[in-house]
């Protein structure tokens, strides 16, 4: 863990109202301060900044979560892909960004490169326009949503799992 890490202290201090699953060695949380319900962020327990330091468990948790994840981010009305994107540039442990691609994204032709939408463009023109201070009350439904949903999937189950159902 890094001492100025604020992921490793997220995961300290899991489960959080944002935390939709957790086990041995991934997290699984919405996005705080973005109004898009369904841009979840997949993370290893262990401070990491690559996915070459990852271990086998680990990359089976991260692999089973993001999967799950994107069964239910893909459950969403208008939600027609989901960019999946890791910087390591301003938090340095890995994590995983899954950001839903909706209809509405993609009205604006200013997104577009080519004549097709413009993933790059697409991902900072939103999240810079669905900047908010607290989570809508879209965002919590969905998290309620999900967590029902998760704590029902064996597709998440390993030995140290935790479910946060309605926690959190």
């Amino acid at each position: 863990m890094s001492d100025s890490c604020t992921l490793c202290d997220r995961i300290l201090s899991s489960p959080d109202s944002m935390t939709l699953w957790k086990t041995s060695h991934a997290l699984l949380y919405h996005m705080s301060g973005i109004d898009l319900p369904g841009y979840l962020v997949v993370a290893p327990i262990r401070h990491v900044e690559h996915a070459g330091e990852l271990h086998e468990m680990e990359l089976g948790d991260l692999a089973r979560l993001q999967s799950h994840a994107t069964r239910e981010i893909l459950k969403i009305p208008g939600v027609q892909k989901i960019y999946t994107l890791s910087f390591g540039e301003v938090l340095p442990h890995l994590h995983i960004h899954l950001f839903p691609r909706t209809d509405f994204m993609i009205e604006d032709r200013d997104v577009f490169s080519d004549g097709r939408p413009d993933g790059a463009k697409i991902f900072q023109r939103w999240r810079e326009r669905l900047a908010i201070t607290s989570p809508s009350k879209s965002v919590e439904e969905l998290i309620i949503r999900m967590r029902r949903a998760s704590g029902a999937s064996s597709a998440l189950s390993d030995s140290g799992q935790e479910s946060f159902n309605e926690r959190g």
